[in-house]
C-alpha cells in the first residue's frame, strides 16, 4: 500500500516531457541521444500540433536523460505521473480506472500505456488534476500505483 503524506501518495513515476519542431526526423534524432547513452526507454507518447510536438517518455533514468535533451537544445520538465498496474481480468481494465475516477470527479488529462510491465503486468501512465486524490481513490478500489523501480525493465543483451 502506498505511503500517504501531507496529501502525497507514493509511489509515483518521474516522466520526461520535452518539445520537438514537427520535422522529418527529429523525433528519431531526439531519441537516437538517449539510446547512444544507454537511456532505456519503457514508455513513450507524442503529442503532435502543426509546428511542434509534445513527447512524453517514462525512461529507466529520468535526471540522466533530461540532461542530455537539455544540451541538446530541447525544451522540457519532468514531472510526476502515477504508474497504474492493471490486473488481469475485465473488470480491471481502462474502463474501470476511468469509472473510479469519474465517480470521485477526478479530471484525468491523460493517459497512455507503457511498453515495459511491472509483474507481467500491464501499465497506465496516468495525468490528472488531483494526482494525491487519483492515487488515494485508485489504490482504494484495488489498483496498485507502481513507482520509478517497480517497472521491469528488459535485459540488455
Amino acid at each position: 500500500m502506498p505511503e500517504i503524506a501531507n496529501d502525497r501518495v507514493d509511489p509515483r513515476i518521474r516522466q520526461v516531457a520535452f518539445f520537438l519542431p514537427n520535422r522529418l526526423g527529429s523525433l528519431r534524432r531526439a531519441i537516437q541521444i538517449l539510446e547512444e547513452k544507454d537511456v532505456r526507454i519503457g514508455g513513450i507518447s507524442v503529442l503532435e500540433a502543426a509546428d511542434h510536438a509534445a513527447v512524453r517518455l517514462v525512461v529507466d533514468r529520468p535526471d540522466g536523460a533530461f540532461e542530455l535533451l537539455t544540451e541538446a537544445g530541447y525544451g522540457g520538465c519532468i514531472t510526476e505521473i502515477l504508474g497504474v498496474q492493471l490486473p488481469p481480468g475485465p473488470r480491471f481494465g481502462i474502463q474501470r480506472v476511468l469509472s473510479v475516477l469519474l465517480g470521485a470527479e477526478v479530471n484525468v488529462w491523460y493517459v497512455y500505456g507503457l511498453i515495459v510491465q511491472a509483474d507481467g503486468h500491464p501499465v497506465l501512465a496516468l495525468q490528472a488534476d488531483d494526482l494525491s486524490m487519483a492515487g488515494r481513490v485508485l489504490v482504494s478500489n484495488g489498483f496498485p500505483l507502481l513507482g520509478q523501480d517497480d517497472l521491469h525493465w528488459p535485459d540488455p543483451e
